[in-house]
């Protein structure tokens, strides 16, 4: 290998490492933004004289950024490129949590956090296909990681938001931390913007117009949207579910605790196993199979063995790094990638936010979780059928031409 040749592989080299250092990076700060609020709300509705009504909308609006910006993302990757939308992404996101904790005004932290949870939806749609580009011999494995990683912020953030109020003043040190993160994050973007640009991938462009032809698209996107609508539903309600079947509150709390915990362990599992598998579907199998024990215990016995029944379904949601996986694998380029992982989340991400508020609707009509818990298990069946479709091997490029 000439000098020459060894300069240009060492360059490589490294830009993978900050390529790979960004996209973790990006995982810790696409879902503290949203679950550090939560604990420290009450006080933030004192400060700043938010009504229910505001304070409502607050909490609504992470799956509806979440969906508009998801089908936003890739019309602007195409236009400034995966990296410097990675960096805006990021900038974003720093600047949406840096004014929400310096203002007093409820409309400027509403705009605020909404303009972050811009960001992070945006952020949300990049990372699979920046691995689809940057690693594509590695997709299982990285996005397992990333997974992992969000998780885990997911989880600090909630827990951390109420110690570091206490210690620091308020909520406004609780959630600053998360605009100085943001910050951090932007750095390996930057240092990217003197890269040399990936070579464009060849074969015609892929657009959300276009994979609308693509039953892939439509089977992936339904697949990640049950799963989501689940996840949330579960956030929302198996607290209520477990108190009204007679668990204490502590006890409750500790069965919501399992389920990112149990989602961790997966993460890393499937990151460890998955790309040695020829096929995802096994794994599908016995993820689903699980998930359907969960809320089969659920209805049938929700007091008798609550942990069981979170373990069960904490499981069940590693469907969530299964779908980012398989948004990587079920296109052929970086950029189908792209287009896809926006079709797929910016839709199901619109799915999702129908599943906590149909069950709540459901459990407003009957009285009882029967019924709710009964839909929850037959949206299961359907996810378990839409899985076996989703892994089977084609691409969506193939699909649409």
């Amino acid at each position: 290998m000439t000098p020459r040749e060894q300069g240009t592989a060492a360059r490589a080299r490294r830009e993978r490492l900050l390529v790979l250092v960004g996209i973790a990076l990006v995982a810790l700060n696409l879902r503290p933004l949203v679950s550090s609020l939560g604990p420290v709300l009450t006080e933030i509705r004192a400060d700043l004289a938010l009504t229910g009504t505001v304070a409502g909308l607050v909490t609504t609006l992470p799956l509806i950024c979440f969906g508009v910006c998801g089908l936003a993302a890739p019309p602007l990757a195409a236009r400034v490129g995966l990296r410097r939308s990675a960096l805006l992404a990021m900038l974003a996101v720093a600047a949406g949590l840096g004014v929400r904790v310096l203002t007093d005004s409820a409309a400027v932290f509403v705009a605020a956090t909404a303009f972050a949870l811009a960001g992070s939806g945006v952020a949300n749609v990049l990372c699979p296909a920046l691995v689809k580009l940057h690693f594509p011999n590695r997709i299982s494995l990285v996005i397992g990681v990333y997974s992992t990683l969000m998780q885990l912020s997911t989880a600090l953030a909630a827990g951390a938001s109420v110690p570091i109020a206490d210690a620091f003043g308020g909520w406004r040190a609780a959630l600053g931390m998360w605009a100085v993160m943001g910050l951090v994050a932007a750095l390996p973007w930057l240092g990217l913007l003197r890269e040399r640009a990936p070579v464009r991938q060849p074969g015609h462009a892929v657009s959300a117009r276009r994979l609308v032809r693509s039953r892939t698209a439509w089977l992936l996107t339904l697949f990640f949207g049950l799963q989501s609508a689940n996840g949330y539903a579960q956030l929302g309600w198996l607290p209520a579910i477990l108190r009204d079947a007679g668990i204490d509150q502590a006890d409750a709390g500790y069965a919501l605790a399992l389920l990112p915990g149990v989602g961790m362990v997966v993460s890393l599992l499937l990151a460890a196993v998955t790309a040695r598998l020829r096929s995802l579907r096994p794994l599908v199998v016995v993820i689903m199979s699980c998930y359907l024990a969960g809320y089969v215990g659920l209805l049938v016995a929700p007091g008798t063995a609550p942990v069981l029944w979170a373990v069960l379904l904490g499981i069940g949601n590693g469907v969530f790094p299964v779908a980012l996986i398989l948004i990587g694998l079920r296109a052929r380029t970086g950029q189908g990638s792209s287009a896809l992982s926006g079709f797929v989340q910016g839709i199901g991400y619109f799915v999702a936010a129908a599943g906590p508020f149909l069950i709540g609707v459901l459990h407003d009509a009957t009285g009882t979780w029967t019924i709710p818990v009964t839909v929850l298990l037959a949206s299961i069946l359907v996810l378990f059928a839409l899985g076996l479709g989703v892994t089977r091997i084609r691409y969506v490029e193939d699909e649409i031409t």
